[in-house]
């Protein structure tokens, strides 16, 4: 039995869509549109993506990790298109593209939350930029090169920079290999991918708690993901 039903893909995407509306990423007009997208997409490689599935992990998780970085990569293009093109009929004349953008008082509330997770993310010591690296990382997020230099703070890299690159279908293991990787090569340590996946696991509860201690929000590890994705992608 094949457990990549059609139902579960309806179920994921539209869970995905809506998250990204709520954390403002997309509007509610974008909804129908990306749904439709997400599922051609999924369809047209949908005998490739299935092949790749080793059973390390659940159906629908490996399902949602696929469909999150094709969203990702929709809104990338979307942005790309916003700043590098404009619509131009063939006489010559603009056309008239339908207004998308974030109301005055969504983008307030985006640009506060952004601000209340750099506070917290100040609050984490002297692990912010490891934890920082690795949330990036687990978030499928390119870690820049002043965060790198960060995280090493003048300690040698030997050669751990090669693991900072990741594919769009790799799963959470493959990036906790990776980050295995970095942090041994670095700190001289002899950690176990799942020793740094509790580690980030309870970093991230840290996080999500300071987050949440207000009331006014609730975050989870999910979410945290989406804000982090508003914060660093799509600026």
């Amino acid at each position: 039995m094949n457990p990549f039903s059609t139902e579960l893909l309806n179920k994921i995407t539209s869970i995905l869509v809506k998250r990204f509306i709520s954390a403002g990423s997309l509007t509610p007009d974008d909804y129908d549109d990306m749904v439709q997208t997400l599922r051609t997409r999924y369809l047209a490689k949908k005998s490739h993506i299935e092949s790749l599935y080793k059973g390390d992990a659940q159906p629908q998780t490996y399902m949602t990790s696929v469909l999150r970085m094709m969203l990702l990569e929709e809104l990338r293009n979307m942005q790309k298109t916003k700043i590098a093109t404009e619509d131009i009929d063939s006489e010559g004349y603009h056309l008239e593209k339908p207004d998308r953008s974030l109301s005055p008082e969504q983008q307030a509330i985006i640009d506060n939350e952004k601000q209340h997770l750099q506070r917290v993310m100040m609050t984490l010591g002297k692990d912010r930029a490891k934890i920082l690296m690795c949330l990036k990382m687990q978030y499928r997020i390119p870690v820049s090169q002043l965060e790198w230099l960060d995280y090493l703070n003048g300690r040698q890299a030997n050669g751990a920079e090669e693991y900072l690159k990741f594919g769009e279908q790799e799963l959470n293991k493959d990036i906790f290999a990776r980050l295995c990787n970095i942090t041994n090569l670095v700190e001289g340590a002899q950690n176990k991918p799942d020793a740094i996946r509790i580690w980030l696991s309870t970093k991230i509860d840290q996080i999500t708690k300071r987050m949440n201690a207000t009331g006014k929000s609730k975050y989870d590890s999910e979410t945290l993901g989406i804000l982090m994705e508003c914060m660093y992608v799509y600026r």
